[in-house]
């Protein structure tokens, strides 16, 4: 009798070596569709299986193969043997079968019955039955496993578990690619299921990391298929492996990016009230033209600003405290070119993230291997955040709109410039860990303090970092940013007499009226959000 091995894979890779050795070694190929045709291509014999075929009419046919195969038992077995003789049946010894998973949330109404039944169905079905077989049948559903099930097969020695192993893989799979269907439909535009009551998401590891955070942890990271979410699309383009720390790293420097473009990239307005009741809307300047670069460390925003080209938007970025801050992620919302490289190359980065790099940038970089770089496209940031806990996982939608509406609570409104100004750095607070606040002029931030107890206690830490103010006339920062309701304290009152001209905060303190008159009395712009930024 001879032994068959049925196959049909949506990932080829090694599937070509692994049928030249089956068929080598005396088994019969059944397949079907593109693996059928990829076999023919390379003139390995295959025999059609029609129970694969994509008009969905063999749904008996496959049904019957599924009973066949869980029939089989073991090769020691003499009445097995001698049924598959008799009724001429294909004894498959190997059911090598793989889908992939896929995250499509943009499916139309039209779209819904090929969702939930797509025409790959009959694979997992096949999986999922045969998958009781598992102690008689080799199920291979990963191309990792390939080699070692071919050590195994030359032996004649497939152990029992390797086969527990890969039955498990397969289990593994067909959740997977399950989670990616209801996904798609109840977190789709038609159901808007955005809390699902069992977190399903088809993610699939990607690399195993050198380290975690510290040396002695271990680290993984896994992706979206289709592209969705930050991490989608890059890759290191040169210099050392990429760590836990600079994949996180990355991840909020592009979300930061990414957000600020999504909301400004068009023009953007937001409803706004004078002091006098007066309604009216504020419109903020599209970003065409305009480039941003962002410096994290340790998931602490360190730097950035916002320029009309990357030599000046990174040298506006590039003013923390140089001596004491290294191995700090770079930012950047356009091409790098050599003009740029040139200065970034001899800095303290370990990473430099961006659409991508000229090939004189490239080789400017190859000098200094200690800076990876990291191209990347236009992509989406993840629609939540949250952390696991120690028995589940902690999640909640992200923190992506900048203001639902502006109050205005002083006398005198912001500018056009302050305005836009605003929104950079509310976008700044979407991504500093609290409470935090920061002080912005001429687009870029000047001090940041973040990471604190109290809203009280982040004002104060600006003031001990801000610059010295060398001209009376001349303010030190032109606007305060808050990600939390500010008091009216002395440290306010001290960065008002150092120049601020605008601040703009949620509100919601006891000392709301008396801050607001006192910003009246030193003619700055007070403007209330109603909305905090929160971020651990």
């Amino acid at each position: 009798m001879t032994k068959s091995a049925l196959i049909h894979v949506e990932n080829t890779e090694g599937i070509l070596e692994f049928a030249e050795y089956l068929a080598s070694a005396g088994w019969r190929i059944l397949s079907a569709n593109k693996t059928e045709e990829l076999f023919k291509q390379k003139k390995i014999p295959v025999v059609h299986e029609s129970s694969f075929s994509k008009s969905g009419i063999y749904v008996n046919e496959a049904s019957l193969l599924i009973k066949d195969i869980i029939e089989v038992k073991s090769e020691d077995d003499e009445n097995t043997y001698q049924k598959y003789n008799d009724y001429n049946k294909n004894y498959i010894k190997i059911v090598c079968l793989n889908v992939l998973p896929t995250l499509n949330k943009n499916l139309k109404k039209n779209q819904l019955k090929d969702a939930i039944k797509p025409v790959n169905f009959l694979i997992t079905s096949i999986l999922r039955n045969v998958i009781s077989n598992y102690e008689n049948l080799l199920i291979l559903t990963d191309p990792a496993d390939y080699k070692e099930a071919m050590i195994q097969l030359k032996t004649s020695h497939v152990t029992m578990e390797f086969k527990s192993y890969l039955a498990a893989k397969a289990l593994n799979l067909i959740s997977a690619y399950d989670a990616g269907i209801a996904t798609s439909v109840l977190q789709s535009d038609i159901y808007k299921e955005k809390f699902m009551n069992y977190l399903t998401y088809p993610l699939k590891k990607d690399m195993v990391l050198h380290d975690g955070l510290n040396n002695h942890q271990e680290a993984c990271i896994y992706k979206f298929p289709a592209d969705t979410g930050v991490l989608n699309g890059i890759t290191k383009a040169q210099g050392k492996e990429i760590s836990y720390s600079i994949f996180s790293d990355v991840s909020l420097v592009w979300g930061l990016i990414s957000t600020l473009f999504r909301n400004l990239k068009n023009q953007m307005s937001v409803k706004s009230i004078n002091s006098d009741g007066y309604e009216f809307t504020t419109q903020f300047t599209p970003l065409t033209g305009t480039v941003c670069t962002i410096a994290v460390k340790l998931s602490l925003i360190v730097g950035a600003s916002l320029s009309t080209n990357v030599i000046d938007s990174f040298r506006k970025t590039y003013s923390y405290d140089r001596e004491n801050i290294n191995d700090v992620v770079l930012g950047c919302s356009a091409v790098i070119d050599g003009t740029a490289a040139k200065e970034i190359v001899n800095c303290s980065f370990i990473a430099v993230v961006a659409p991508g790099f000229t090939d004189e940038a490239k080789e400017i970089f190859a000098t200094n291997t200690n800076i990876r770089l990291i191209p990347t496209g236009k992509i989406e940031p993840s629609e939540y955040n949250g952390h696991f806990i120690s028995n589940g996982l902690l999640l909640q939608t992200r923190d992506s709109s900048l203001f639902k509406k502006w109050n205005i609570k002083t006398k005198n409104r912001p500018s056009q410039n302050i305005t836009d100004e605003m929104a950079f750095g509310t976008l700044l607070s979407l991504g500093a860990r609290s409470y935090s606040a920061l002080l912005l002029k001429n687009n870029r931030i000047l001090t940041i303090s973040q990471g604190c107890v109290s809203m009280k206690q982040a004002i104060t830490n600006l003031i001990q970092e801000a610059p010295e103010r060398t001209d009376e006339n001349e303010s030190v920062a032109d606007i305060l940013v808050a990600d939390s309701p500010i008091p009216l304290c002395q440290s306010v009152m001290n960065l008002i007499e150092l120049g601020v001209k605008a601040i703009i905060q949620p509100g919601g303190t006891p000392t709301d009226d008396e801050f607001i008159k006192y910003c009246d009395d030193h003619e700055v712009i007070m403007i209330f959000t109603n909305m905090t930024h929160i971020k651990n």
